[in-house]
């Protein structure tokens, strides 16, 4: 009989109770979203018995047949079928030549890019719509001078100043809630930009 087999084996027990022991779980790396969620943003007006006025706050349209939104005020979708809502967003931020921190990022092609930041929340009623996401991209957003004049290619390099982990993603489904910024590349550096979501002719429009 092998008298040093008991110690052996005890030896192995002790080292696998000690690594036990002694593993830690993995900690949350604290990285949490650059602002607060849609609901803590600026409060829009109180709803009223006016039936032209929302949740989002009163229909003010523009010359050019959006909606007229202040930054910080709610904004959002609903089904085509039922009208419930699919989302809620609010422009939290406007940004005229941001930080580009990608590090590898272009020389604007039309003189400025222009950040501009998001919260998303989407209900879970989105999950029933035909194409269940909503998009944020850079092709849904339109670009105007002072003057009302549309400005040509807002997506210019833009695509190339941000880090991805700052950009919001592309598409966004059923039950989400997201932060993150849109680039856009302008040649005015004050204006209006809209939000015309699939290539839509209007949508929502804010002043910067």
């Amino acid at each position: 009989m092998n008298r040093f087999a008991p110690l052996a084996a005890a030896s192995i027990v002790l080292a696998f109770a000690l690594t036990a022991c002694s593993s830690t779980p993995p900690q949350d790396s604290g990285k949490t979203p650059d602002t607060a969620p849609v609901a803590s943003a600026e409060p829009t007006p109180e709803p009223t018995e006016d039936a032209a006025e929302s949740e989002f706050g009163e229909s003010a349209t523009s010359t050019r047949g959006n909606l007229v939104k202040q930054i910080g005020q709610l904004a959002g979708t609903s089904s085509l079928a039922s009208e419930v809502v699919t989302s809620r967003f609010a422009v939290t931020d406007i940004v005229l030549d941001p930080e580009c921190t990608s590090g590898f990022a272009d020389t604007p092609t039309n003189g400025h890019y222009l950040g501009v930041h998001l919260n998303v929340e989407t209900t879970p009623e989105l999950a029933q719509e035909e194409f269940p996401w909503i998009s944020f991209t850079q092709y849904d957003w339109q670009a105007y001078d002072a003057d009302g004049k549309r400005l040509n290619d807002p997506v210019g390099n833009a695509w190339s100043c941000l880090d991805s982990g700052q950009q919001l993603p592309a598409q966004i489904g059923p039950g989400q809630s997201v932060s993150g910024w849109i680039v856009l590349d302008v040649a005015a550096t004050n204006g209006f930009v809209v939000l015309a979501m699939s290539g839509a002719p209007t949508g929502w429009e804010w002043a910067y």
